[in-house]
C-alpha cells in the first residue's frame, strides 16, 4: 500500500485499489474506488468535487481495517447521469445502488456538503436500507436551504451559473485565491491547488439541478425519522455551509453528536483528517 498521506503538507499520490463503473438504474454510470477490506466506509463527496476529495483518507483507513468505496456523484468525475438526470432524488438513488453493487451491511456512510445532503435523502427514501448503517459521519452538511445564511454562496452561485467561475478556476493563481475561502486559517498552497483543479475539471452545466437541489429543499424538519447514530463534523470557519447547519443536524437527527473544529473550513478531508477518522472508528 501506498505511503500513508493523511499528514498535512505531505503530497498526496495515487493509490492502489480497484476502479469500476457501476450500472446505474437509470441506465447511467457510476465511478467508484475501493480499497482494503473489513467493514465498509462509503464516501461521498460534495459538489463540483469528486471521489479524489477523501484521498487523503484511503490509506489510513484501509490500514484501519476497514473497506473503503469511495464514488463520484452522478454529474461529477467519470461518473454519469441516466435518463433520470442530475436531480437530488436520482442521486440518492445511486446510493442504494451503491447498497447493492457492493453488499453494504453494518457500515458506516461519511457524507461532505452535498453528499451528506444526499446521503440523507437516502435515508428518508430507502428506511430498510438505512438500517444497515451503524453511523453517519457528516462534513461541513446540510439538509438543504444551503445558500441562508451564507454570503459565499449567495455571491458565487450567479457567477457558477453564469459559467464565469469555471473559467476562473482554470487560471492557477486566480482559482487558488478563488478557492482559499473554502478552508479556514490554514491554506497549504498543495490543498488549494488540488481543490482548484478538482473543481476545474466539472461540467458545472450537467450538475446544477443538484445545486438547486440543495438551495431549494429543505428536509429538516424529517430529521427525527433517521436513527442512526450520527457524528457531525463542521469547521468553525465554514461559510459554505455555516454552523446553523451543523448545529441543526445534531439538534435534530434523534442520535447524534457535534464537534466544532475551531479555525477550520469546509474542506475537512484536507483539514482535519485525523478528526474524520476518529470520529469514523469511535476512537
Amino acid at each position: 500500500m501506498a505511503p500513508d498521506t493523511s499528514s498535512p503538507g505531505r503530497r498526496i499520490e495515487p493509490l492502489p485499489g480497484a476502479s469500476e463503473l457501476v450500472p446505474a438504474a437509470d441506465g447511467g454510470r457510476i465511478h467508484c474506488y475501493s480499497v482494503g477490506s473489513g467493514p465498509t466506509l462509503l464516501l461521498a463527496h460534495g459538489y463540483l468535487l469528486d471521489y479524489t476529495l477523501y484521498r487523503p483518507l484511503f490509506s489510513r483507513l484501509a490500514a484501519a481495517g476497514y473497506r473503503v468505496v469511495a464514488f463520484d456523484q452522478r454529474g461529477h468525475g467519470g461518473s454519469r447521469e441516466g435518463s433520470a438526470g442530475c436531480t437530488a432524488l436520482a442521486a440518492a438513488a445511486d446510493y442504494r445502488t451503491l447498497f447493492e453493487r457492493f453488499g453494504i451491511e453494518d457500515a458506516t456512510l461519511v457524507g461532505h456538503s452535498m453528499g451528506a445532503f444526499l446521503g440523507l435523502r437516502f435515508c428518508l427514501e430507502n428506511p430498510e436500507l438505512a438500517r444497515r448503517l451503524r453511523r453517519l459521519v457528516l462534513l461541513g452538511a446540510n439538509a438543504g436551504a444551503v445558500a441562508e445564511g451564507s454570503l459565499q454562496n449567495r455571491l458565487q452561485i450567479p457567477l457558477l451559473k453564469a459559467g464565469v467561475l469555471p473559467k476562473l478556476w482554470r487560471v492557477p493563481s486566480l482559482g487558488r485565491a478563488l478557492v482559499a475561502p473554502l478552508f479556514g486559517r490554514r491554506r497549504e498552497h498543495e490543498w488549494l491547488e488540488l481543490t482548484r483543479t478538482t473543481l476545474a475539471r466539472q461540467d458545472v452545466a450537467r450538475s446544477l439541478p443538484l445545486l438547486r437541489a440543495m438551495c431549494f429543499e429543505n428536509f429538516y424538519g424529517r430529521l427525527p425519522e433517521i436513527p442512526i447514530e450520527t457524528r457531525v463534523l463542521c469547521g468553525a470557519l465554514d461559510g459554505t455551509c455555516p454552523s446553523w447547519h451543523s448545529q441543526r443536524l445534531a439538534r435534530e437527527l434523534p442520535h447524534a453528536s457535534l464537534r466544532m473544529l475551531p479555525a477550520l473550513g469546509h474542506m475537512l478531508s484536507y483539514e482535519a483528517p485525523e478528526a474524520i477518522h476518529e470520529a469514523i472508528t469511535g476512537a
